[in-house]
């Protein structure tokens, strides 16, 4: 179900210039651990306990240089391709691509903001739209902590 007010009921209606979002949310250091577990669990195929390293452990990070712990820059890409699935449904999951750079930590517990802006429309033969977007990701003060682009070709087939 999609509970994002941005996005359209006509997935061909998206315009250049015209901004993407998702919800703010912060990435608590539970759903890092989590994320953490279940890495390893996956791996050995049995659950293991929290890694404690500088995205599971405040006290740790802060022995490492760092202000606290950060979130796993995949938490960043996740948040940012769901972004694109929320606005574009099962054509970015078959049809869309996403590349991110880590460019600032993105520390647990700050409110984080998926964002984006439509740079390209193309007008297939087919009648599939292809848009590419310049995507960030943006703390509670603007800052950008990830930024990259993605691509998504929307079919009428989908729909």
């Amino acid at each position: 179900m999609r509970t994002h007010s941005t996005v359209k009921d006509d997935v061909f209606a998206y315009e250049v210039g015209e901004e993407v979002r998702l919800a703010t949310r912060p990435f608590s250091i539970e759903r890092v651990q989590e994320y953490s577990i279940g890495l390893m669990s996956a791996a050995s195929g049995e659950r293991k306990p929290p890694q404690y390293n500088i995205h599971t452990d405040h006290d740790y990070a802060r022995t490492q240089g760092l202000e606290a712990a950060i979130a796993d820059g995949m938490h960043s890409t996740n948040w940012l391709s769901t972004m694109m699935s929320d606005h574009f449904g099962p054509d970015y999951l078959v049809n869309g691509a996403l590349r991110t750079k880590y460019i600032k930590p993105t520390f647990l517990d700050v409110p984080v903001t998926a964002r984006g802006v439509i740079t390209g429309k193309e007008k297939n033969d087919d009648g599939s739209v292809r848009y590419a977007l310049e995507v960030w990701c943006e703390d509670d003060k603007g800052t950008k902590l990830t930024v990259g682009d993605a691509s998504v070709t929307v079919t009428s087939e989908s729909r």
